[in-house]
């Protein structure tokens, strides 16, 4: 079955794709955080095997099952090449997409993935690992909690880590530990490397805000940190970040009674969230809109990100003649146009002119109207009831028909399905 409308992995991913940029990939053992746990690194296994590229694919062999452990909680995956990296609560994990090999683990080493508080949480969210190149090498990105449980007089305490991993090798280059957020404590959910660009990677971490009674709220704080010197550049409290784009980190500023929910984002009845972008380099405010109820914040990528309606990252501008609405998704084909669906509307913009360059509706008399599940490289790829189809993303004609693979998240490589079964691309 095909799985279409699933964005939370699939944007979170894109982030990934485009935080490509840098990460120091030739640190020592010795740069790593002396708290961090599991700072041992994994040992260098074979590569993947030289695969060849279609760009775009457009025929795929035949579905391979990855060796995962369905027990062990899966935070996602996202592609580099040839190659899958998984993230679970005990390890990232790198797979060969042609053979289906196992190229290495490198294990967290951790005690808890969760604080202790509420008991084990039940964490929907979807946090693949981010990619960063610098210097040569291509680090692998993920930030992890650990919790220590106090004895005698000391507290209980939650530490929060960035992590990279070499791509290549699975040797961990460093880890570095994060500074508490003020006024609030760790929260149980897993926190978020957002994306990387240039030298600089923005982390998100969620907090438990609490007053006098006892009670209070959901938040959140964001972290710039120099992948070259592995140190924080810049902290903001009450702000949760959900997108990097452009040199711009765009989040929620998160009110004293909001409440975050991993489907749907963040929700306050006093309406005091503002959808607010930060300059990635220092956190310095760029754009704010005030004022909101309810915010989700979704990756598109190429100058652009979803907030209900499609959004320019650099202004915080809403891109006009787009659609709105709960239900509006968007793909970045990661060359010039991005394409947006709804339930009711198909259409592909423009990146550079934001013109709307085609549309397909539901009251179209000629054409039914398809499901996006991904956009890659001049290529849509869809489904129309039964029926598998390639689209053109500058045109939005049919290109060609499409069998035996689902694109969850798609490259040259290969295709994914949302339960990670791989179809290697084959044409």
């Amino acid at each position: 079955m095909r799985a279409t409308h699933r964005h939370v992995i699939h944007l979170a991913i894109a982030a990934a794709l485009t935080g490509l940029v840098g990460c120091s990939g030739g640190a020592s053992g010795k740069d790593a955080d002396a708290g961090a746990p599991g700072a041992s690194s994994g040992a260098r296994t074979p590569a993947a095997a030289k695969a060849k590229a279609f760009d775009p694919p457009v025929r795929f062999g035949e579905e391979i099952t990855l060796p995962v452990d369905e027990d062990i909680k899966d935070w996602g995956f996202a592609l580099l090449g040839p190659t899958l990296y998984h993230r679970t609560s005990e390890a990232l994990d790198a797979y060969d997409t042609h053979s289906g090999q196992k190229l290495w683990g490198s294990p967290l080493g951790r005690e808890n993935w969760y604080t202790g508080k509420e008991g084990q949480p039940s964490d929907d969210q979807t946090i693949p690992p981010v990619f960063a190149r610098q210097d040569g090498h291509t680090g692998v990105l993920f930030a992890y909690a650990d919790y220590t449980k106090g004895s005698g007089t000391e507290r209980d305490r939650t530490d929060v880590y960035l992590r990279s991993v070499d791509a290549d090798s699975g040797k961990v280059s460093w880890t570095v530990r994060l500074p508490a957020p003020k006024g609030a404590t760790v929260g149980d959910l897993e926190p978020a490397v957002i994306g990387a660009e240039g030298t600089t990677a923005a982390v998100r971490v969620l907090t438990r805000t609490d007053d006098s009674s006892g009670d209070g709220g959901d938040s959140a704080t964001t972290y710039g940190v120099d992948l070259k010197s592995h140190q924080v550049i810049w902290q903001k409290d009450a702000f949760a970040g959900g997108a990097l784009d452009s040199g711009v980190v765009i989040g929620t500023e998160v009110g004293a009674e909001a409440s975050f929910r991993a489907i749907d984002g963040w929700h306050s009845e006093q309406e005091d969230l503002a959808l607010t972008g930060l300059a990635l380099t220092d956190g310095s405010p760029r754009w704010k809109q005030g004022g909101r109820s309810a915010l989700e914040v979704e990756q598109v990528g190429g100058g652009f990100f979803v907030a209900g309606s499609l959004y320019d990252s650099r202004t915080g501008e809403r891109v006009p003649s787009t659609p709105s609405g709960s239900f509006l998704h968007c793909f970045d084909d990661q060359r010039s146009v991005i394409v947006c669906d709804t339930k009711q509307t198909v259409l592909g913009i423009d990146a550079q002119s934001r013109k709307v360059l085609w549309t397909i509706s539901e009251d179209d008399p000629a054409r039914r109207k398809p499901d996006v599940e991904n956009a890659f490289h001049g290529a849509v790829y869809a489904a129309a009831d039964a029926d598998g189809v390639i689209l053109d993303a500058r045109t939005g004609k049919d290109r060609s028909p499409w069998e035996g693979a689902s694109a969850y998240v798609i490259n040259e490589y290969a295709a994914v399905g949302i339960d990670m079964d791989v179809s290697p691309a084959t044409g």
